[in-house]
């Protein structure tokens, strides 16, 4: 630091200065010119510089210092490739892409630091931004549903009363976490208890939801005239939950399909056949092929063979990959 502080003083500083000059009397492109003369002999300074901030990047844990620091020893290498003898404008022009994909992912958490301030609306129905870890029930079947919510940021795994899972919800069309407004319900309809039908958990490592109260949310609708809006709202959540569950019902019906084919402890040619062209159709992942196998107490190898090991009992571990979150966790 003291070297890089003398540099600075005896050379740097007094360079500026004629720089500046040189601009004010002969435009920029004498002044640019005039500081490629005077640094390209001491470009490896740049490469130096560079290399301590990348050092120093490295070692942040704030991934926003990280992509800051990062930014600028973008910046030095590209001068480095510039102030040569014959400018390296390959490894230059790739050193601005880097820069312009840290300066993307550097808006994006600015973004999700900015506050969020909650309009008159959303006071009225006493809204909140809540945060769910992965496998905590956001709302179970059978509880009193007093909240609404939709989902900002992660997914959320919609369970039925069977405990099977019927769709994974991602922020977007499809969001809210249960029926948030229903046109033909009279004014009276809350002042009952109701109760959840289905369960919502968050399997992401962190949800974010903004979390209405039902009642005053629907009190606000009807006295604000939005109760046409809200309907049009309602129905195009219900089509994009529909798109979404239309794969997980494929995916479904394999785990039936395979659960009935080793019922018996054996698997004959025919039933691989018919599974794999189910599999490849509708494009089935070879994770829950092997999770589903796992959890009937069978492992790959055997269903390959075509029969169960009897030798064997008892639950086969599951794949490293199994999802985080499983309904019945």
């Amino acid at each position: 630091m003291v070297t890089l502080l003398h540099f600075w003083k005896n050379a740097g500083r007094p360079f500026v200065r004629r720089c500046v000059t040189a601009h004010r009397g002969g435009g920029f492109l004498h002044a640019l010119s005039c500081f490629k003369e005077r640094w390209s002999t001491k470009c490896h300074y740049f490469v130096h510089i560079g290399n301590c901030i990348v050092l120093l990047a490295i070692n942040q844990k704030d991934m926003l210092q990280l992509r800051s620091l990062s930014v600028t020893a973008s910046l030095f290498g590209i001068a480095y490739n510039l102030l040569q003898p014959s400018p390296l404008w390959a490894p230059a022009a790739w050193g601005g892409f880097f820069i312009s994909c840290h300066l993307y992912y550097i808006a994006q958490l600015l973004r999700d630091r900015v506050g969020i301030t909650l309009d008159a609306d959303h006071e009225a129905a006493h809204g909140r931004i809540e945060e769910a870890r992965c496998g905590t029930f956001i709302c179970r079947k059978g509880e009193p549903k007093k909240w609404v919510h939709y989902l900002l940021d992660g997914k959320v795994m919609l369970i039925d009363g069977s405990e099977d899972k019927v769709v994974n919800i991602v922020p977007g069309k499809g969001s809210w976490l249960g029926e948030f407004f229903d046109p033909a319900e009279p004014e009276d309809h809350w002042a009952t208890p109701h109760f959840h039908q289905v369960s919502f958990k968050c399997i992401a490592p962190r949800c974010r939801l903004l979390t209405l109260e039902i009642d005053s949310l629907h009190r606000a609708i009807r006295e604000a005239g939005l109760a046409e809006a809200a309907t049009r709202a309602e129905i195009s959540d219900l089509w994009g939950k529909l798109r979404g569950s239309h794969h997980e019902h494929r995916r479904n019906t394999y785990s039936a399909m395979l659960e009935l084919a080793v019922a018996d402890g054996k698997v004959d040619a025919k039933e691989v056949e018919l599974l794999n062209k189910w599999k490849a159709r509708h494009r089935v992942p070879e994770e829950d092929h092997e999770v589903k196998l796992a959890e009937l107490g069978w492992t790959a190898e055997e269903f390959a063979s075509g029969q169960r090991d009897p030798t064997r009992r008892g639950p086969r571990p599951l794949p490293k990959y199994r999802p985080c979150c499983s309904p019945t966790a």
